[in-house]
């Protein structure tokens, strides 16, 4: 093993009921209150393209009453109208305050099959005095939040890749997985800055950087859009959140107050990410931040909505959950409901999302108009915004998902997307001689240990489902694509495997994979048997699947109703390498039980209650000092023996009593077969056994959505003590270790650091860590948040002023890696930078505010593989400008792939306008005259060269 003395590191990112349909769409809108309901097709489509979109929508809204303004300006919870059966009998009940109004939002429900969402848009329509289609929103933040189809990987992870294309393309798969369930406004993209790593939603947000955070969100949003076709019936509304400057909070803690320096700030950098999405990118929906910034709650803040007033935004405007109760609990600026609803609408929001119940939500807003304190003109123009967006998706033409709209075949076709995507997020950052790619014949690897908590689970970050880890099919784990690699192509090379380690604090309930499930000798899951009621009676149906599960809002696809049972039958290998005492367990949801046999003989039952067994995605600290050694909940020890098969039967009943609640339950049933691997006598000293005799140590180690997620913000950004134990052991074996850190953020660990790095990646990260580690692609990903040597350290962010002291007396001050850095397993030349002034002739080097500059370089791969180079332009200095500017911003950059000896010459553009643009200190916004130095550099840090630049003058 003489030729593997380095350690190398990855970095995986990680409707008034209607009247005659000719007289409710014509000009003059001759309303007609008596048209009787069974006079009408509830099928009819209308066309409303020769009409005025304004004198439309006056029309509507001026012949609608207060409560069918406000039910428009609602984010309704979909099971207060679906119920416990799933049959929308809930909707008298909740509608009884406005019964022949329409829904205007409804948001938690994504329906498993096109009837269900039909049906409801028909019940709407049937029940409605004026026909106003619903508007379905959901979650889609790096996949669709049915988390039923595709997961690719988080925004900080497509933001490493720095490619804009393959964001536009994974933008525009979602739009379609979206659109096939009926979702039409997705709740992304995130813009936020993450200036602070220790805030715990790093992970959705594209970065420290403005322009990078532009340039991602723009491509995200118009493949979202479908380039801003919103009446396609494929294309979504992107609804840009947080407004604004969410991303910076004082300490990292979700929601506290913005940390930056001033007003100045949040209009110069943070806010440019959302007017780029507003102008190009499609976005007809914002959402309001939770926090604060100059002393005023962002979902009032009148510099937030002047911005986007001035933008010519015309799309509609939402609080965040909660954000609207927080002016009473947190902000305290508010003395009650009606106080709260009246600064909202005024200050010129919109909707609500689940903050008051519905009928106090209704009952406030009649009485404030009643009473004068609230104008009905106000609600009519917040309506007025809402319908428009309706409006410009076609729904009033076109509300209904095609009888030829296949959601399953859509999924499946961005399988091989879902892997690029992975793959390219991928950043090497450390590969001391060489050491990547693994070869094992060239290189005489007999054995490779795969070592920590994350080499054999799913791990997707947060809005992913339960434990980031749904859904399971098409997924694959680092240990299931190595073994399938080393079996195909090196089969004298053994791998052994151990976890060594918890995730975090305490014992969690982790997913099985289903390539460790079989059913009649072929894996990939279990043998599942459904049954039409609780008892085990009337079999329905059978299929190969995984027990890891929920049913969202409806029954099992081919039962009658929520009542069911199910049992699963099979195989369970055990994937140990030596005996691990571990945990064996069921984890369900409220009102269902689980039964778990083992070769025959029960092994452990998940009783019924009203609450399920399932850990929270965060269970915090306090979770953590009281169970950190007990075993899961739902689990019994079980030792796992190196090469047992075990036969396996789960049964599992379901009862659907209750309603659902907003924001506590919204699920019917769910059920996790799950495992803990981690031996509970020495995990350390078992990894260390394993790992000594092998040539070569694979450690996977990170963050899940137990540590990185909403609400799970880090005073540290160390390995959890686990983890940090495992790793010491491993480092001092002496042996070459190939890093592979997963999860949401940097990890501050100077240590270890001479590694790689993989954020979270999706359904594919797993194949795709074993694709970069073996050579079957180059990694050519970039840090998009600057890695601190040390917490204490922050912020670390390559654009800091020149002011800011960057030296302390005991620790590195500057970023280990900072923004844009990343290498590869070939070279490459760069050379000819220039640049020019699209407006003047070539050869000038004079711009002004209109003018776009063209930057080109000639790039060479010089190395014997194909890879990626990613050209960054950087603003060093600008001639003498009023306010102080950073030492270096990024203004433009490209990813460019090659194959050996290819060249190409890139262009990258700048649009003056946008990205030069700032606010003197008369507050007025300029492109300051002078000199502008433009470089062409490897990444952001002080070290890179700065050598080969151009200078051109604003004039």
């Amino acid at each position: 093993m003489s030729t593997l003395k380095a350690v190398a590191v990855l970095l995986v990112s990680l409707i008034i009921r209607p009247c005659l349909t000719s007289q409710l769409f014509s000009n003059d809108f001759s309303f007609n209150p008596q048209y009787g309901i069974g006079e009408k097709d509830q099928d009819a489509e209308y066309d409303t393209r020769d009409l005025q979109k304004d004198a439309f929508l006056d029309t509507l809204v001026a012949n609608m009453t207060v409560l069918e303004l406000a039910l428009q300006l609602q984010l309704m919870f979909a099971d207060s109208i679906i119920g416990p059966n799933s049959d929308n009998a809930l909707w008298d009940e909740r509608m009884h305050l406005a019964p022949s109004a329409t829904i205007g939002f409804m948001h938690d429900w994504y329906p498993t099959n096109k009837s269900q969402y039909n049906d409801m848009q028909r019940l709407n329509t049937r029940k409605s005095r004026i026909d106003i289609p619903i508007l379905q929103t959901g979650e889609c933040l790096h996949g669709v939040g049915s988390f039923k189809q595709s997961m690719f990987p988080q925004s900080i992870g497509m933001a490493a890749s720095f490619d804009t294309g393959l964001v536009h393309r994974v933008g525009r798969a979602i739009g379609e997985e979206a659109s096939s369930i009926g979702i039409r406004a997705c709740f992304a993209p995130v813009l936020d800055l993450g200036k602070d790593p220790r805030w715990g939603r790093a992970q959705e947000a594209w970065g420290e950087d403005m322009v990078l955070t532009s340039y991602m969100g723009v491509a995200y949003a118009s493949g979202l859009s479908k380039n801003s076709t919103w009446s396609d019936p494929d294309a979504v509304v992107p609804v840009m959140k947080h407004f604004a400057a969410h991303g910076s909070p004082q300490a990292g803690h979700n929601a506290a107050p913005f940390m930056g320096y001033g007003v100045r700030q949040v209009l110069q950098e943070m806010l440019v990410p959302f007017k780029a999405v507003v102008d190009l990118g499609g976005a007809k929906g914002v959402m309001m931040a939770y926090s604060e910034f100059d002393d005023v709650p962002c979902s009032v803040n009148p510099i937030l909505y002047k911005a986007l007033n001035d933008w010519g935004f015309d799309g509609y405007i939402t609080a965040d959950d909660t954000g609207l109760e927080e002016f009473l609990s947190t902000h305290m600026v508010t003395s009650s409901i009606g106080d709260t609803l009246t600064q909202w609408f005024n200050a010129g929001g919109m909707v609500q999302y689940y903050d008051f119940p519905l009928d106090t939500f209704l009952t406030t807003i009649e009485n404030l108009v009643n009473n004068g304190t609230l104008q009905k003109s106000t609600l009519q123009s917040r309506a007025k915004r809402v319908l428009g967006v309706k409006y410009d998706l076609g729904l009033f033409n076109n509300r209904f998902i095609a009888d030829d709209i296949d959601s399953d075949a859509i999924t499946q076709s961005h399988i091989p997307l879902a892997l690029e995507a992975a793959q390219k997020s991928i950043v090497l950052l450390e590969n001391r001689n060489s050491t990547l790619p693994l070869v094992p014949s060239e290189q005489r690897v007999k054995q490779i240990a795969l070592v920590g908590p994350f080499v054999d689970i799913f791990n997707y970050g947060d809005c992913s489902g339960q434990f980031g880890g749904y859904p399971v099919q098409h997924a694959s784990t680092i240990r299931q694509a190595v073994s399938k690699y080393l079996a195909e192509n090196a089969p004298d090379t053994e791998m052994v495997t151990s976890w060594g380690g918890n995730s975090w604090t305490y014992n969690g309930q982790y997913n099985i994979p289903s390539y460790l499930l079989s059913a009649n000798g072929t894996s990939g899951g279990l043998r599942a048997t459904y049954y039409a009621n609780p008892d085990f009676t009337e079999p329905k149906f059978q299929k190969i699947e995984t027990p890891t599960l929920d049913w969202g809002l409806y029954p099992p696809s081919g039962l009658p109703s929520n009542n069911f049972s199910v049992i699963w039958e099979g195989n369970l290998t055990s994937p140990v390498d030596l005996d691990v005492d571990g945990w064996l367990g069921v984890a369900v949801y409220a009102n269902t039980t689980s039964k778990i046999y083992i070769d025959g003989t029960l092994f452990v039952e998940a009783e019924k209650s009203t609450s399920g067994n399932l850990l929270s995605n965060i269970p915090g600290i306090e979770y953590s000092a009281v169970n950190g050694t007990v075993g899961p909940p739902g689990s019994v020890p079980f030792t796992f023996r190196k090469g047992a098969v075990h036969q396996i039967r789960v049964e599992y009943q379901a009862w659907n009593y209750h309603q659902k609640i907003e924001n506590m339950n919204s699920l019917n049933a769910q059920i996790i077969l799950f495992w803990n691997l981690v031996d509970r006598n020495d995990p350390v000293g078992q990894a260390v056994n394993l790992a000594k005799s092998s040539d070569v140590i694979i450690l996977a180690v990170g963050a899940n959505w137990n540590s990185d997620g909403e609400s799970a913000d880090r005073a540290t950004l160390s390995l959890s003590s686990d983890q940090t134990a495992l790793a010491d052991a491993i480092y001092a074996l002496g042996k070459p270790v190939i890093l592979v850190l997963e999860g949401g953020r940097p990890f501050a660990i100077p240590d270890y650091y001479s590694k790689s790095a993989a954020f979270f990646g999706g359904q594919a990260a797993g194949q795709a860590i074993s694709d970069t580690i073996f050579g079957v692609v180059n990694p050519g990903g970039r840090v998009p948040l600057s890695v601190p040597y040390d917490v204490g350290t922050i912020p670390v962010y390559y654009n800091y002023k020149p002011s800011f002291p960057r030296n302390y007396t005991d620790i590195q001050s500057t970023a280990i890696y900072p923004f844009g850095y990343g290498l590869s397993y070939t070279t490459f030349q760069v050379s000819n930078f220039t640049a020019h002034v699209s407006d003047n002739n070539s050869s000038s080097k004079t711009f002004s505010n209109s003018s776009t500059i063209q930057f080109t370089c000639q790039i060479q791969n010089n190395g014997t593989r194909s890879g990626s180079y990613v050209a960054q332009v950087y603003l060093l200095s600008r001639g003498s400008s009023s306010i102080t500017r950073p030492v270096r911003q990024l203004v433009t950059f490209s990813r460019v792939y090659l194959n050996p000896t290819e060249s190409m010459q890139v262009e990258m553009y700048v649009e003056v306008s946008r990205y030069l643009t700032v606010l003197d200190r008369g507050y007025e916004w300029t492109v300051e005259a002078g000199e502008y130095t433009f470089a062409l550099m490897e990444n952001g840090g002080e070290t890179a060269s700065t050598g080969m630049n151009v200078t051109l003058t604003m004039g």
